[in-house]
């Protein structure tokens, strides 16, 4: 029950947060602020001199607005820094009703396809999947704030490929810094039988599990926020769409986890440097390294243990 001297405003209202980038650069922005919003849209913008896009979130209009528009500003400020060569970015914000917001915001979402066979759709939205096609229901906030982002999308790739176009696909996997799920939900829908998603962030393995329970694959995947230190066993798969520093850590344990023949995708690499970088490191261990996929400034990498 409420307690008596709390209050309530007659009526709620919404922060619009719309932030105008290079398409470049588009993606790891999208996500922050899906962080803060809970999700964003992301609409291409023709320009003269370079492809951009808005990306649109919305905050409720309390207490805490301020304080994560701030963190917005600030994430921008520090990011856009660090890349000289990039335009600066645009901020607007307008305060919008609650009724027009909730027709607003669920309108800007629709079934995404992602691969050649896999869509990402929304709960409210109905999608009757063409042959051969898989679909994962997410809602905005838990999918659309990653499962769009170029690293995500390549992992995505990589791993639709290993079920379509091999004589024999991975049967054991393991995701590796799961997040929503949706890689190792990819995997299962795929054709995998035994999926072990981690975590070291627990309210990342709670929203895994809701997203696995979601779309009934319960009796393939399990969310675990278990180290990957202490995991015994060897996977066919295993997958880790982290960052670079975290996959240079990691490399021995990774590499550890696979069986014979086990394939290793890595994603979250920035194309360049870092993408040599954890290419000389794997091979380094023995991996022989098969191939590299990238788009715009995100590479994802797949190994193979001989």
């Amino acid at each position: 029950m409420p307690e008596a001297n709390q209050t309530h405003p007659p009526s709620r209202s919404w922060l619009r947060v719309t932030v105008t980038v290079s398409e470049t650069i588009s993606d790891p922005i999208a996500d922050f602020i899906c962080e803060q919003t809970g999700g964003v849209e992301q609409i291409p913008v023709a320009a003269a001199n370079t492809a951009q896009e808005k990306i649109i979130g919305y905050l409720e209009n309390d207490s805490h607005a301020p304080e994560k528009l701030k963190k917005i500003e600030t994430y921008l400020t520090e990011f856009t820094s660090l890349l000289p060569g990039e335009e600066k970015t645009q901020l607007e914000t307008e305060i919008i009703a609650d009724e027009d917001w909730n027709k607003t915001w669920k309108a800007g979402f629709k079934p995404l396809p992602i691969t050649a066979h896999l869509v990402i759709k929304p709960t409210w939205e109905s999608y009757h999947p063409a042959p051969g096609e898989k679909v994962i229901e997410m809602d905005p906030g838990m999918a659309f704030g990653t499962g769009h982002h170029a690293s995500t999308k390549l992992a995505l790739e990589f791993i639709e490929t290993l079920f379509h176009n091999t004589t024999t696909p991975p049967k054991t996997v393991l995701d590796v810094g799961t997040g929503t799920g949706i890689l190792a939900m990819a995997a299962a829908l795929f054709g995998a039988q035994k999926i072990l998603a981690i975590d070291n962030d627990p309210e990342a393995v709670k929203v895994a599990e809701e997203n696995i329970l979601r779309n009934g694959l319960l009796t393939k995947i399990q969310a675990d926020s278990i180290a990957l230190q202490d995991i015994s066993q060897q996977f066919d798969l295993v997958i880790a769409n982290i960052i670079h520093d975290t996959l240079i850590d990691l490399a021995s344990d990774l590499a550890a986890r696979l069986n014979q023949n086990g394939r290793l995708i890595l994603a979250g690499i920035l194309t360049g440097p870092q993408t040599e970088n954890i290419r000389a490191s794997y091979n380094a261990l023995g991996l022989k390294h098969q191939e590299t996929r990238s788009e715009g400034e995100w590479s994802a990498l797949l190994f193979i243990q001989l």
